[in-house]
This record gives C-alpha cells, sequence and structure tokens, in this order.
C-alpha cells in the first residue's frame, strides 16, 4: 500500500505532480502555468459557457495545520476574491482529518463546492492506489514507493550493496533525470556496459547509481564492488540478472590499476558481461584517468572500451537542468532562510547557474549548512564566490578551522590509503603515528573513536560490511584531492604516514603522487628507502611479505636496486624467502629474481622456494613472473626439470578451470559462425599458445588438449550468440532548447 509523504519532490514538482493526478481524475488536462505568477492558479480547465475551474497546489508538509489553514485564509482567499472561479480544487501535502478539510472549506468558501474538493495527504495515496503509471512517471516519487523499496531492500547480493542502494535512494531528492541519463541507460542496455567518465565533481557517481536503480527496479540483483574486481566474480551467476557497480574503477591514478594483471581482468570481465544478456555493468572513471590508463595499458586501448563510454560533460547540462540542481539542493537543503535570501538577492542564483566552474558537487557544498559554522549570513555569498571561483578549496576552511592535529592525521591516513581502510586497521596505524617521536607536539583530541565520530558525516563515512566489519573512507573524493595537494612535496609527511598505515594501497598513492609529479622521484626513493630500512632494523615486525614485496619492486622502480643497494636487501629476500609467498606474489618473485640475477640467494634456494609455493601460484600474472624467474636460473639440475615440469603440470590445471580468466575467448566467438565448433576449437588452440608462449610458458599439444578438453566449446559457442546484446537502438535526442525566463520561474516565490 502506497503511503508517501511527497517530500522527495520539492514544491515545483509536487504541482506537476498534483496536475497529472487530478487530470486523470477529472478527466481533462489540466493547463499549467509558471511558477510564481500564477496569482493563486497552478492548474486551470474551462468547463461550458467559459467557467474556469481552478486547481492550486500546496506543498507545506512541515507547516502545522492551524498555521496552514491560517495563511490560506489570509494570503490564498482575497486571490480567490479577485478570481472568483467556477469551482476551485485544493490539494495540499499534508495530512487532513475531517475536522481539518471543513475548516478549510469555510476559509474558502464559497469557492470550494464541497469537501471532497480538498485533497490530502491520504487522499493523493488513495488515488494513487490503481495509477501504477502515474506513480512511474514522477521519478523520485516512484522511488520512494513502498513496493520499489521492498524490492530494492531485497535485491542487494552483500551488505555494502543493501547500504549503497539505500544511500542513493536517500539522496534522489536531489537527482534532476537529465537527457545523460536517458543517453546513459541506451547505451547500457545496448551494450550490457557502460563507463561513465567525466571530470571530478560532474556528477559521474550519482548517474551510475540511478542507472543502477533503475535495473534493480527491474528486478536486477545489485553488486557494489568495493576494491576487488572478485567480488564481482565470485557472485557472478551466469542465469540471474545481476547489475553490477564499479565506481572509480582506476581509483584516482591509473597507476593504480597497473599492478598485476587487473587492466586484463576489468576487460575480461567487460567482454564476460556483454556477452550476457541477464547482466549489466556500470563502471565510474575520471577521464584523464581513463584516457592515461588506456594510452599504459595496451588491453584497455585494445579492447576498444571507448565503445561502451558515455562522456559526463558540464556543458551537456542545459541552464535549466543546472537551474534544476541548484533548486532541488536549496529546496532539499536545511539552509536557513537568511541564508537563501543571499542566493536570491540580485538573482545572484544566476551568477551560480552561469559559472564557468559550475557542478553539482560544488553546489551540495553551498547548500550544506553543517559546512558555514565559520560564516555568518553576511559572508555567505563571499563564500560561494570564492568557491566557485577555486572549487579545490571549499575544504581549505574546514580542514584548518574545524580539525585539530589529531583528526588531520585520520584524514591524511584515509586519504594516502588511497580507498577505504579497515576501521582496526586504521587504528592500529593511527597509534603507531601518535608513537612516533614526531608526533609529540600534537594538540587536540586524542581518542581514536571520538575523533572518528566527530569526523563522521562532514570528512569521512563509516560503513558497517557484511561480516560486521567497519570500513572509514573519504566522505567525498575531492577530501583527497584537496589534501594530496596541500601536501605536495612535504616528503616528511608522508613518509609519517606511510611508517604507520603500512598498507599496500598506501604505496599505490606513494606511486601515483609521484607520477603525478605531487612528489619528486627523488623524495619518493628516499622514503622508499628510509622504510625498508626502518622494517629491517625493527626484524620486519608487524609486517608482511606482500607489504615489504611491493615496497622493494617501488624501491626499484625509482633506481634504489640499479646498483649499490644497500645491504639490508639481502635481509629483505631471505624475510621474503623464509615467509613465503604472500598476496602479492609477482612482486615476491619479482624480487628473489633481482636476488638471484644479484647473487644474494642462490638456485637450490629459489627452486625450493618455487616448489614449495606452488599453490599460491595461479593468475596471469603470477605465471609470468614465475616464467621469468626460472628463465633467470643459469643452468637447468634435475630440480630444475622437476620444478619446471611440476610449474607446468600446475599451469595446465589451473588454466583448465577456468579458460576464460587467461584468454579471451570472446574474441575467439566473435570471429567464427555460429555452430562452427570446429573453427572455435582451432582458433582458441591458437589463442592459448600464443597467450602461454608470450609470457614464456611452452605449452605442447597434448597440454593444451587438456586444456580444451574441460572446456566446452560447442555449449560455450552457442552460450555466446545466444546472449549477444542487440545492436539496434535510435539515437538520443539532444538537449532541447529552453527559454530564458524558464530559470526565474523556478525559482520565483509566490
Amino acid at each position: 500500500m502506497t503511503d508517501y509523504d511527497f517530500k522527495s519532490l520539492n514544491d515545483k514538482e509536487f504541482e506537476i505532480f498534483c496536475a497529472d493526478l487530478l487530470g486523470e481524475v477529472e478527466g481533462r488536462r489540466f493547463e499549467r502555468f509558471k511558477a510564481g505568477r500564477d496569482s493563486g492558479v497552478d492548474g486551470r480547465y474551462f468547463i461550458a459557457e467559459g467557467k474556469e475551474v481552478v486547481l492550486q497546489c500546496k506543498h507545506w508538509s512541515n507547516t502545522p495545520i492551524a498555521q496552514l489553514i491560517s495563511k490560506l485564509g489570509d494570503i490564498e482567499k482575497p486571490k480567490l476574491d479577485k478570481l472568483k472561479p467556477h469551482r476551485y480544487l485544493l490539494i495540499v501535502s499534508n495530512p487532513l482529518s475531517r475536522s481539518d478539510k471543513e475548516k478549510i472549506y469555510r476559509t474558502l468558501s464559497p469557492y470550494i463546492q464541497s469537501e471532497s474538493d480538498i485533497y490530502g495527504k491520504e487522499d493523493l495515496n488513495d488515488l494513487l492506489k490503481d495509477k501504477a503509471h502515474i506513480e512511474k512517471r514522477h521519478y523520485k516519487l516512484w522511488l520512494h514507493s513502498s513496493s520499489v523499496l521492498s524490492h530494492i531492500r531485497d535485491s542487494a547480493i552483500i551488505g555494502r550493496s543493501s547500504f549503497s542502494l539505500e544511500e542513493i535512494v536517500r539522496s534522489s531528492s536531489r537527482y534532476v533525470v537529465t537527457e545523460n541519463h536517458e543517453a546513459a541507460l541506451n547505451l547500457l542496455e545496448r551494450l550490457g556496459v557502460v563507463i561513465i567518465t567525466g571530470e571530478p565533481g560532474v556528477g559521474k557517481t550519482t548517474l551510475a547509481d540511478h542507472l543502477c536503480l533503475h535495473y534493480v527496479t527491474e528486478g536486477f540483483e545489485y553488486l557494489k564492488v568495493g576494491d576487488d574486481l572478485k567480488e564481482a566474480e565470485s557472485a557472478f551467476n551466469s542465469k540471474s540478472r545481476q547489475i553490477i557497480y564499479f565506481d572509480d574503477f582506476l581509483g584516482r591514478n591509473y597507476l593504480e590499476a597497473l599492478k598485476g594483471h587487473e587492466g586484463n581482468q576489468i576487460t575480461q570481465f567487460i567482454r564476460r558481461i556483454a556477452s550476457n544478456k541477464n547482466k549489466r555493468f556500470v563502471l565510474t572513471s575520471r577521464s584523464t584517468i581513463l584516457n592515461q590508463g588506456k594510452f599504459l595499458m595496451d588491453v584497455l586501448e585494445h579492447s576498444n572500451v571507448q565503445k561502451n563510454e558515455y562522456e559526463l560533460k558540464i556543458q551537456s547540462l542545459t541552464e535549466l537542468d543546472k537551474a534544476q540542481i541548484l533548486y532541488n539542493h536549496i529546496w532539499h537543503s536545511d539552509l536557513e532562510s537568511d541564508y537563501i535570501e543571499q542566493l536570491y538577492l540580485n538573482y545572484r542564483y544566476r551568477n551560480i547557474i552561469a559559472h564557468k566552474n559550475f557542478n553539482p558537487r560544488l553546489i551540495s557544498y553551498i547548500a550544506d549548512m553543517t559546512r558555514l559554522k565559520t560564516y555568518n549570513v553576511e559572508n555567505y555569498w563571499e563564500y560561494i564566490s570564492d568557491s566557485l571561483k577555486n572549487p579545490s578549496q571549499v575544504w581549505e576552511n574546514p580542514f584548518n578551522a574545524q580539525l585539530d592535529d589529531f583528526s588531520r592525521v585520520i584524514v591524511l591516513m584515509v586519504v594516502y590509503n588511497g580507498s577505504g581502510i579497515d576501521e582496526n586497521i586504521l587504528s592500529k596505524a593511527y597509534y603507531r603515528y601518535l608513537a612516533l617521536p614526531e608526533s609529540s607536539h600534537l594538540h587536540g583530541r586524542r581518542e581514536f573513536q571520538s575523533n572518528i565520530k566527530l569526523l563522521t558525516g562532514s570528512f569521512l563515512i563509516r560503513i558497517i560490511g557484511p561480516m560486521g566489519s567497519a570500513i572509514i573512507n573519504l566522505f567525498n573524493p575531492s577530501i583527497g584531492d584537496y589534501v594530496l595537494k596541500r601536501y605536495t612535496n612535504d616528503a616528511v609527511a608522508l613518509r609519517l604516514v606511510m611508517q604507520s598505515l603500512r598498507t599496500n594501497r598506501s604505496l599505490n598513492t606513494l606511486r601515483s603522487m609521484a607520477s603525478a609529479e605531487l612528489l619528486s622521484k627523488e623524495d619518493a626513493l628516499n622514503i622508499c628507502y628510509i622504510l625498508i630500512k626502518y622494517f629491517f632494523d625493527n626484524n620486519f615486525d608487524d609486517t608482511n611479505v606482500a607489504y615489504i614485496s611491493e615496497l622493494s619492486v617501488l624501491y626499484g622502480s625509482y633506481g634504489g636496486l640499479d646498483y649499490n643497494a644497500p645491504p639490508f636487501m639481502n635481509d629483505v629476500i631471505q624475510f621474503i624467502i623464509n615467509q613465503g609467498l604472500d598476496e602479492a606474489i609477482d612482486d615476491a618473485l619479482d624480487i628473489v629474481e633481482w636476488g638471484l640475477n644479484n647473487s644474494l640467494v642462490s638456485t637450490v634456494e629459489v627452486l625450493n622456494f618455487i616448489e614449495g609455493n606452488l599453490d599460491n601460484i595461479g593468475s596471469y600474472t603470477e605465471i609470468r613472473a614465475v616464467s621469468s624467474l626460472l628463465s633467470a636460473i643459469p643452468e637447468p639440475t634435475t630440480q630444475y626439470l622437476k620444478v619446471t615440469e611440476a610449474i607446468k603440470n600446475h599451469i595446465v590445471e589451473v588454466v583448465s578451470e577456468s579458460l576464460t580468466d587467461f584468454v579471451d575467448v570472446n574474441s575467439v566467438f566473435s570471429m567464427v559462425e555460429y555452430g562452427d565448433n570446429q573453427s572455435a576449437t582451432t582458433e582458441l588452440r591458437n589463442l592459448i599458445e600464443k597467450e602461454f608462449l608470450d609470457i614464456g610458458v611452452n605449452l605442447c599439444t597434448d597440454d593444451i588438449n587438456m586444456i580444451l578438453d574441460s572446456f566446452d566449446v560447442s555449449e560455450e559457442l552457442c552460450h555466446y550468440y545466444e546472449n549477444l546484446h542487440e545492436e539496434e537502438i535510435s539515437a538520443p535526442k539532444g538537449p532541447s532548447k529552453l527559454a530564458i525566463d524558464e530559470i526565474d520561474d523556478l525559482f520565483e516565490r509566490s
């Protein structure tokens, strides 16, 4: 049963909805008027002899009923005395009792012919019961229907996805359905995959959220990928309808995605989705990052992902789109009336809409009362003007004025981690930082949980995962942009945070900063050196092979291993050898290979190391790394031949279990006719041989036959053709032209 409070609609949207609904009830089309110039008329139609039927809508749901009735008498009744309509229909979003209707009837007599011409919240919900088509026409209203909300709650595959869906619906009141929405939806429906690109703050994530919501309401299961595509792969069910969402899939910098074989994993997964009609895949990325990624990752460039791209540009928003975005944010904000008045003064809202730096994220900041604690009404417009001139500085005042030293440390750690971080890991890193001698001068509130509570909702968000653990992330990605620029070339601050964090993602941030020239290569090299030496001096306590291996590879990328490598690198290699392979297997193998080439580890140690960790080697990059390590062994021995054979057998077994993880099966199927199993098998054989030769693995005919025996070519080829997405769809229409006065009419106050 519907039970809307209609608060997701602003006053203008409420008027449009009411005219639509009452038009169907009355069996007539209501003529509507521009807002604010209605003289008490939101809609009308004429009956015989030119008699006028007037509709008036009042979205005053937060106004006490006694005050509402008083305003109707003081403000609306005089208008009616001038209009003298034949019949007057009144709709309010407030709940109304029988007594309330009687009072309104008497107040507006004689123009209201009967109390049944007065509609309150309950009446509107009753009328909607058998009018689902009207409900669905009004997007934000429909999103809050009990049936949709119930379906959304049941559609998430894991806990984080459920939380994400609830957040999307909760914030949907500010969403404006533009032609970008329809165009991106068409592309997603046609290809099964859409990559929404654009610059920071343009609304990529918001658009992606609502594309996902569309499919959830169509019966698709929803999965939001966190940091690892393996989450989606493990939840992938070829027969169920699923919408999968990977926000900021290349991270803040393309180098975060270059580790290992992630580019290939993404493109393989895209192809997997595109060949299955039951699946949709939504990704977002900053335009510059995606372009850099395609430049450096051949697999992205050669996979023709550009056909899946939808670039969201501020220029694609019409002036009216921008006006609606601003108006929605003001209407649904907690801005005090004096602050709102500053936006109306001399039509200042038009300056915001027309500004070259307009973007939805910035609008959400300037309409957020919680961020205005240090700005009084007189300074509000100055704050807006400064924010528009220099959008990256919206965080400067709150970061400096509202945070103490300890809370800044926590924000720094989340920023330098590069993505969400487990609260327990963050807590340990925080207290490690406080224990450093350099932290003795800090002032403020020291206790971790108190600071987390203070920061949550302003600088950080706290999400409870499916297993009950809390993940801490940035409230908004632009905080990271601001903090990284603020601490540009502050190598000491970065080193202290890195020394305390000890996460692999923090190493990605270091790599990204050096690449973006926010940190010099010399400073990056020095930080790596200090970190490795620090962990060596402390016997590698509270670290792991994955972290030490990646740190060492990063150190080498800046020239630290070229010549005269520090003596503690021998201990690093022994630490890896003794501890065994961890999650960053390719890095560990690369460092062991460097040690072998520099006579820091023996051939026997290397072979024993590989043999003892064989079961941990399973991905494309790990196979490539172990192949490279074996090729560095100077001369074959009996043990070498034994280990080589064991590795080859292991590779055949791993590839046989999941061929599509290693070769692009769909690229083969796209080249052969439906049912041509022989050609498909031949092409697959050639592709398998080539792919593994490229990484130094020579598979013989029997090996390839064993792999193909585990893969049903006939069934998979048939499945490929059955699930291809249709390519035909009409092109989206371009933005419509608007009359310039529509903006003033939207902001006009009656």
